[in-house]
């Protein structure tokens, strides 16, 4: 409790003022009295200025360009009036003796070749193979000799490659190619990043495991995470490799889908869908083709059934009769099915016309003939449970393969050009109206799996070889050897799928067993020359004359 100090004389004072004036009753005025804190002397004071840093400010002006007005007079103009006709006689004359002479010296020099391998004689240098990775599932490096268990314990090999539509992302199948029957080997898919710092080649970045042996693949044209593949008991899956969950369709075994093994896959650009449909990637259909001789459409966000179905029936060389041929390979002209950019109407007018490999070396050019009415009926047949009724695409056929055709591939620059490579050892570059090969190479004595034509140079392909090899050929340069022979397994062992990067122009895949190996190409690979094209073209219409090389 706060008590006050209070001086003792004051107090004195008042307290006798008190007893004197005591005997009042009246009100009574109490002087004031000042009590002084005893723990606080004073406040304190302190003036404090503030100030902020000053903002600068600073005027310039600006001007447009300067103008400057000429004034121009020109002199006055004469109007020349030509007479018409010539006023030497002999002009017409001599005109029409030298003309045809002009004009056949300069076809003479539009097809003459005389400079246009001047370039070539400096790509010794530049013909250059690298392998840059060696990519596996099987870590064979880690073996426990203790162990009997295999590293690869169902034979697995490496039967499909796709690059993606980035060029970054290579996608491998693993299946198996000596199995007719049912097997209990299972099947993967793998894909490597090969745009990171770091590539762990014993270890994809995606795995995703089937019950069945996957036996090809192929990426979206646009959508670099879309990837189809078929296995060996004839389902197509669909994956989408940017979600959590990548499976975004399986097709169903029913009377109308694949009984035997898938032996190709390809999106194809369909006009018709792309009008419905505002993403790029909705604008395709997946084609597919087995060994049962079915050509398949699929329309991949609903894969309950086919959208419509082909056969490809022929009468047999020997018996004559109607028989059914097994697909081994499909490609497209001008490589419609593959890319979206490189025109509408060339798309439109193409995009039903291939080529088909068969399991009995026939060479077959096919066509689509179908519409949204054919489509229609096709899906009422399926709904009401009928039999399979398919339509015959076989429109003309080529000189065959001694054996199976393991590879058939459509140029990319010339429509009228496609190869094709067989279990007889041979590749065949054939003129689409004629049905004799125009030129025939043996780049092997053993059989031949892949061909392809190079996205980046028209008179380049390659070949791959059972013995573990693949023949770079350069037409520009020879029509009968081979520019480079790739070691690719480094023993007999075939190569059973290899595949040029379409946007990363230096790399090349290609399968070593259970194993894919990436291989840095040279310039010499990669660089168009000047004349190639032409001399393609020139090519195609020599030789569609009727000879054969």
């Amino acid at each position: 409790m706060f008590v006050p100090q209070v001086k003792k004389q004051e107090f004195k004072a008042f307290k006798e003022e008190i007893v004197l004036e005591g005997h009042n009753l009246g009100d009574f005025q109490c002087p004031s009295v000042d009590i002084e804190s005893s723990w606080r002397d004073e406040i304190e004071e302190v003036d404090v200025g503030m100030q902020t840093i000053r903002v600068e400010t600073k005027n310039s002006s600006a001007q447009s360009t300067y103008f400057k007005e000429i004034d121009v007079q020109t002199d006055d103009a004469v109007l020349m009036q030509i007479k018409s006709g010539v006023a030497d006689a002999s002009l017409n004359p001599f005109l029409g003796k030298v003309t045809p002479l002009m004009e056949e010296c300069l076809a003479a020099n539009d097809r003459s070749t005389a400079f246009e391998k001047s370039d070539a004689m400096t790509d010794d240098t530049q013909k250059t193979v690298d392998e840059v990775h060696s990519l596996s599932m099987f870590d064979h490096n880690f073996l426990d000799l203790n162990s009997t268990e295999k590293v690869n314990p169902h034979d697995l090999v490496c039967t499909s490659t796709s690059w993606n539509s980035t060029g970054y992302v290579l996608a491998v199948a693993y299946g198996r190619f000596d199995v007719s029957g049912w097997t209990e080997a299972p099947g993967h898919l793998c894909t490597w990043n090969l745009g990171v710092r770091n590539v762990n080649a014993k270890k994809p970045d995606v795995l995703i495991d089937l019950d069945n042996p996957l036996q090809c693949i192929t990426f979206h044209p646009t959508h670099p995470a879309l990837i189809a593949g078929g296995t060996l008991n004839g389902e197509l899956y669909v994956w989408d490799l940017s979600q959590e969950d990548p499976l975004r369709g399986k097709s169903r075994i029913t009377d109308f889908s694949h009984r035997e093994p898938i032996t190709q896959v390809v999106w194809q650009f369909n006009a018709a869908e792309a009008s419905k449909h505002s993403a790029k990637e909705n604008a395709f259909q997946v084609i597919t083709l087995s060994s049962d001789g079915r050509i398949l459409i699929w329309n991949w966000m609903k894969m309950d059934h086919p959208v419509f179905a082909y056969e490809l029936m022929s009468p047999h060389p020997k018996t004559k009769k109607l028989v059914v041929w097994g697909g081994t390979s499909l490609s497209f002209h001008s490589n419609t099915a593959l890319t979206e950019d490189q025109g509408a109407s060339l798309m439109s007018a193409n995009q039903g016309t291939f080529v088909v490999g068969t399991d009995g070396g026939t060479v077959y050019r096919c066509m689509f003939q179908h519409n949204s009415a054919s489509e229609a009926e096709f899906a009422k047949n399926i709904a009401d449970k009928g039999a399979p009724k398919f339509r015959n695409p076989i429109k003309g056929e080529y000189k065959s393969h001694a054996g199976p055709v393991h590879a058939v591939a459509c140029s990319p620059f010339q429509r009228n050009i496609f190869c094709t490579s067989g279990i007889d050892g041979t590749v065949r570059i054939y003129h689409l109206l004629q049905p004799a090969p125009l030129i025939l190479l043996e780049p092997s004595s053993v059989y031949l799996h892949g061909v392809q034509f190079s996205p980046f140079r028209p008179l380049v392909f390659a070949a791959a070889t059972g013995d573990g090899r693949i023949a770079m050929y350069d037409l520009y340069q020879s029509r009968v050897h081979p520019a480079r022979m790739i070691d690719v397994c480094g023993k007999a062992e075939p190569v059973y799928s290899f595949a040029f990067n379409g946007h990363l122009r230096e790399y090349l895949a290609a399968t070593a067993g259970d194993s894919v190996k990436v291989f840095e190409l040279g310039d010499s690979f990669t660089e168009a020359r000047g004349a190639e094209q032409r001399a393609l073209n020139h090519l195609a219409d020599a030789e569609f004359s009727g000879k054969e090389e």
